[in-house]
């Protein structure tokens, strides 16, 4: 896949983290992501070496993972010369919830993974020694919460919930709250 979107794309993002496709968190272990990983290296090499430009990568991290499992996915992140991480998907974890749900399965996102989510880029930046990245990713709705992440070490922020709640000027008022 990285051949079919490397020319087209400002960068790549590689998610093992969806709690909607059976099986796909197992990749985030350290033995599949370093075999995961030393594979997609390589097609990425290719694609720079025949489009003569740096195809930037990310791994999309679960906020489910336990702290030895973050960890070790920094590490083989951080070996493989990944350029970043986003941190988090949405969670499978019910004990979020303040109520139960009558929708059935899916990822739990928005408000409910802010304070884990906001947790994990902490202990990202940290196994990291702030050398990864971090996009910043979950319960983001307002300028407040993007500065939480911000100030625990993300970059970037990407905002996704908030914006079917509250529409695009989300953006403009996060935007505005970063700046005053």
């Amino acid at each position: 896949m990285i051949n079919r979107f490397a020319g087209i794309s400002d960068y790549l993002v590689i998610n093992i983290s969806s709690p909607n496709t059976i099986g796909l968190r197992r990749l985030q272990a350290r033995r599949a992501l370093d075999n995961l990983l030393a594979e997609i290296v390589i097609a990425r090499q290719e694609q720079e070496d025949q489009l003569e430009k740096k195809v930037p990568l990310l791994v999309k991290l679960s906020p489910d993972l336990a702290d030895p499992e973050l960890k070790d996915a920094v590490e083989v992140i951080l070996h493989y010369g990944v350029d970043g991480i986003v941190a988090t998907n949405t969670s499978s974890d019910d004990e979020l919830l303040t109520h139960q749900h009558p929708y059935g399965s899916g990822g739990i996102s928005g408000n409910p993974i802010k304070e884990v989510s906001l947790e994990k880029v902490r202990k990202i930046f940290g196994y990291s020694q702030g050398m990864l990245p971090i996009i910043g990713v979950g319960g983001i709705s307002s300028a407040e919460i993007a500065k939480e992440k911000l100030d625990a070490g993300a970059i970037l922020i990407q905002v996704y919930t908030g914006l079917v709640y509250q529409g695009p000027g989300l953006v403009k008022s996060i935007l505005q709250g970063l700046t005053d």
